[in-house]
């Protein structure tokens, strides 16, 4: 979930709260596909209007790209649908979040306004120290976000216990005893963009705020706030109130604000929180994302033959860690980790709640050009999903018992009425017993107590 799906799902009342805040809007709006963005400056110039306007702001080709803009604005509660008194769906009016219209219109205004004054070279209380630059800056925050992808991918030292509470929290990963293991979720967490994967820890931690005593309010104004902020210009932390002080070092450690110690009087925004609310990883970000976002399609390093060798044409650690939650490594190269794919290898990962499709999604997605073009080894993939059928030889459903008939007449009605229906699983026409799948348990009842009773 991505933080605009994130507040589609908030209460109507929290939302409203949200949009006091002119940096909240102007996030929201920047965030906004083209067509529902067009559409919102043209509602900032009248108080209501009916859908039968609206809708003739577009074609008949592009109605459903409209239909997904008005949808998106009613689900951001900028938009709010009021019924005709006389039920013509047609005349029914669109009002624009009071709000939120004022504070876009409010902006468009002071287009000199800003969240905090950056600090210039000469006026911080530490001259003695050198300024970051944007460069070091983004060593940092990669830095730190390795350290969570080497957790999770089991090479790496234990994170601050605030990741390791938001890993566990989020299902990423799961006690076993006394050590911590990947799930399946922490597994498909590890081939998603790196905007999404941030986004999925920072969503649980404001879930948590409360819980600890601090507004999930504040919090996420304090998110859209950084994402105006400069890339490469500090900011005095005497500036921000004391929650956003405690957010800011919470923040610190996956790698979104830079603040050298804890005596330091200025800190850094990093290209991850500058980022952060636009709803995409921008372009300026494309460098770390192919470094430590395993899903890059177009970097693709694995090849895998049809022995069960696989090649890693890789200097990265982190990709050679990752593989090796399901293959067995046999030796590394400077540029280059063979490996193994064996059955206890496979195993092992299943056992860790990796599944056997997202083995093989994992291998396709970092495909070699080479391999992509000469095939993929089926025999493999298809060998992956034997190894981790030996684990499912027994599958569970849900299915409830029907007996007691009161003659052979209306059992064999009910399980011909369940066969028609789909319903069947089982039934024994001796004992009179009839098994019926979930779904048919309410619809055999109400086939019984109408016939039968």
């Amino acid at each position: 979930m991505k933080i605009f799906q994130y507040l589609s799902s908030l209460p109507e009342n929290e939302i409203q709260d949200l949009y006091s805040d002119a940096f909240t809007c102007r996030a929201v709006l920047r965030s906004l596909p083209p067509r529902a963005k067009q559409y919102l400056m043209r509602l900032l110039v009248v108080d209501s209007i009916s859908m039968q306007s609206v809708y003739q702001w577009t074609t008949q080709s592009s109605i459903q790209a409209h239909k997904d803009a008005i949808r998106k604005l009613l689900d951001l509660k900028i938009l709010t649908r009021v019924p005709n008194p006389k039920g013509v769906v047609s005349q029914d009016q669109l009002f624009l979040n009071q709000r939120f219209k004022d504070n876009i219109k409010d902006s468009l205004t002071d287009l000199d306004s800003v969240v905090l004054k950056s600090v210039k070279d000469n006026q911080s209380a530490q001259q003695h120290i050198k300024p970051m630059t944007v460069e070091e800056l983004d060593k940092y925050s990669k830095g730190q976000w390795e350290k969570v992808l080497y957790y999770l991918s089991d090479e790496g030292k234990a994170p601050p216990e605030l990741v390791s509470d938001l890993l566990l929290s989020s299902n990423l990963t799961k006690k076993n005893g006394t050590s911590i293991a990947i799930t399946s979720e922490g597994f498909k967490f590890m081939l998603k963009d790196i905007y999404t994967q941030i986004w999925t820890l920072i969503i649980v931690y404001l879930n948590t705020l409360e819980s600890r005593g601090r507004p999930r309010k504040e919090a996420l104004i304090f998110l859209f706030k950084l994402s105006f902020l400069t890339l490469g210009k500090s900011y005095y932390l005497a500036d921000l109130n004391p929650n956003q002080r405690d957010m800011l070092f919470d923040l610190k450690e996956f790698g979104l604000v830079y603040v050298r110690s804890e005596k330091s009087d200025v800190f850094y925004p990093t290209r991850l929180a500058i980022s952060l609310a636009t709803g995409r990883t921008v372009s300026l970000m494309n460098d770390l994302a192919q470094e430590i976002s395993t899903s890059q399609k177009d970097q693709g390093y694995l090849i895998l033959e049809t022995n069960f060798r696989i090649y890693a044409y890789t200097q990265s650690s982190l990709q050679i860690s990752l593989i090796s939650l399901f293959v067995k490594m046999l030796y590394r190269l400077p540029n280059l980790a063979v490996g193994i794919l064996t059955r206890e290898s496979v195993r092992s990962a299943l056992l860790h709640g990796i599944t056997a499709d997202q083995i093989v999604d994992f291998v396709k997605q970092n495909a070699h050009p080479n391999m992509v073009i000469s095939g993929y080894p089926e025999v493999v993939f298809e060998q992956i999903r034997l190894w981790e059928s030996e684990r499912n030889r027994i599958t569970y459903k849900k299915a409830v018992l029907f007996d007691s008939f009161p003659n052979a007449e209306s059992f064999s009605k009910t399980v011909t009425f369940a066969k028609d229906q789909y319903f069947l699983v089982w039934f024994d026409e001796t004992k009179k017993m009839l098994v019926v799948n979930d779904e048919g348990s309410e619809p055999i009842r109400n086939y019984i107590k109408k016939n039968f009773t």
